[in-house]
């Protein structure tokens, strides 16, 4: 039970030396941040989505992607927007992609700390160090605290809430915290309200507190529906609709979408079922109500991974919470494994621990070439945009990230066939001559080849190629190359004038991002 729990786990401090534990979790700090460098170099592109959103609000436009009305509301990570908005609102020199970075970095570095604290706290400070240990060397997270968008965040907030939902049913100040923190991880990731539900439902079933534990954990309910309540008001009013346009777009389950998303993941969970097994085997099975909260939380977080359709990211960004708590849970079956055990053999076992952590992070070193093309097609093309373009000018494209965010046009048409931005789309159906008759002065379409017209047989591209409307209203300037089979071609209005010399530097920007792939 509990108590047994603490003293496996102060047995790991080694003649009650106190100071490793902490040394620990400084090494962790320091494998953590020299991941990130070395993963610095990649961005989503939907890491621009939440910056163009971000800076929309700082400069009074709301939580619009565009100048349309009504607004959209084409994300998903409501928190992280509102964490990006002070960076626009000061104005500092720099770019917005970086503030987002460090400010990954810093959600990972306290995720870290969250995780230690909460292995320490069932199991000793031995298995707190464990656990951030492990957590650091899984090199997706270092990848995606970097990668510009909210998963550290999300990770760190789960944790911090867990921790206090453990405290909730003697404390009052720790259930109105746990209700809090399960708001904002529900107003960083959507999942999260549907976790925090999960969580607080079992700690309510499995009881073991009395009368006073179920009003703590009540308490905490009613903190997160209140303030959750609130936020879900708000949004419902601002935007017009009982879920966010995303949901529509990419969410829902099939039996071929959930087949699709187990062949997707199944690499990522085999990783995970090792750690768990160690848990389950060696005594980590639950019978403290803590821990089993902990393993609701962990085989929660997996379920709710499949609720996207698809997932064309690498990382595993939605897996990533269930394989953190797994290694959380991995850090008591750590101590009943060393104990009695020597120094050199308690130090071998977690160096081979951390080696087996770091297998998925092998593979994401090479992902950086994915911003390269990026830059070089999507962020060059939106920077030419935003150049050249007269002022009101328009923009249809698929790509809803840095081309959008380059540009700064006011008005964006998203041509994808998913909607993630246009409600047109997810409440209408798809429809290209919905968005030809809204004369953007600009369209980008993809094309498989760099020369011709090219892709897939039954690809929406065709609707636009093949409209009388669009060949009689557009004219082709150039193609931009992110990466071979992936281009970009751009048209103009026909009716827009272009400076020979904005065409001239179009072009050369174009050749320059066709010219590494051949």
């Amino acid at each position: 039970m509990v108590g047994s729990n603490r003293n496996v786990g102060s047995a790991t401090s080694r003649g009650g030396n106190a100071a490793w534990p902490w040394l620990g979790l400084a090494a962790a700090a320091v494998i953590f941040v020299v991941l990130a460098a070395c993963y610095f170099g990649y961005t989503v592109d939907d890491a621009y989505i939440s910056l163009r959103y971000a800076r929309n609000v700082a400069a009074g436009e709301g939580f619009a992607f565009d100048g349309r009305v009504p607004p959209v509301e084409g994300y998903t990570n409501f928190l992280w927007v509102l964490c990006e908005v002070p960076w626009y609102a000061l104005q500092p020199a720099g770019d917005g992609v970086l503030y987002a970075k460090l400010l990954g970095l810093g959600w990972g570095l306290a995720a870290l700390a969250a995780a230690f604290f909460a292995a320490r706290r069932l199991w000793g400070a031995g298995a707190g160090a464990v656990a951030a240990l492990s957590i650091a060397a899984l090199g997706n997270v270092a990848f995606w605290a970097v990668g510009g968008l909210e998963a550290a965040q999300y990770l760190c907030l789960v944790l911090l809430a867990l921790f206090f939902t453990w405290d909730a049913g003697r404390r009052r100040v720790a259930a109105v915290l746990a209700g809090a923190l399960w708001c904002m991880a529900a107003l960083a990731r959507p999942e999260g309200f549907v976790l925090a539900c999960v969580v607080i439902s079992a700690a309510l079933l499995v009881g073991g507190e009395g009368a006073r534990g179920r009003r703590g954990l009540a308490l905490a309910g009613i903190v997160l529906l209140a303030t959750y309540g609130a936020y879900f008001v708000w949004r419902w009013h601002y935007f017009g609709m009982f879920l966010p346009n995303t949901f529509y777009a990419r969410a829902g389950v099939t039996p071929w979408s959930l087949l699709a998303r187990v062949r997707q993941v199944l690499p990522f969970i085999m990783y995970a079922v090792p750690p768990l097994a160690a848990a389950w085997a060696l005594g980590c099975g639950g019978k403290d109500r803590r821990v089993l909260l902990l393993w609701v939380a962990t085989f929660a977080c997996l379920a709710l991974a499949f609720v996207a359709r698809r997932e064309w990211m690498p990382g595993f960004r939605y897996e990533l919470p269930f394989a953190v708590l797994a290694w959380v849970l991995f850090a008591g079956a750590w101590v009943r494994v060393i104990k009695n055990r020597g120094k050199i053999v308690a130090g071998v076992l977690t160096a081979a621990v951390l080696v087996y952590a770091f297998i998925p992070g092998i593979f994401l070193f090479r992902e950086t070439s994915y911003t390269d093309g990026l830059d070089g097609a999507h962020a060059a093309l939106g920077k030419w945009l935003a150049e050249a373009g007269p002022p009101g000018s328009s923009l249809a494209t698929w790509d809803m990230g840095a081309l959008p965010y380059y540009s700064a046009f006011p008005t964006i048409y998203d041509l994808n066939p998913e909607g993630l931005l246009s409600r047109e789309t997810t409440s209408r159906g798809y429809r290209p001559d919905y968005f030809l008759s809204q004369k953007p002065t600009y369209v980008v379409l993809y094309s498989s080849e760099a020369d011709r017209v090219a892709a897939p047989p039954g690809h929406w591209t065709y609707g636009y190629y093949d409209a009388p409307a669009f060949a009689a209203g557009y004219e082709y300037l150039f193609t931009f190359t992110m990466r071979p089979g992936y281009h970009l071609r751009v048209y103009v209005d026909k009716d827009t004038a272009l400076a020979p010399e904005d065409l001239a530097a179009g072009a050369e920007l174009a050749r320059r991002s066709r010219a590494p792939a051949g």
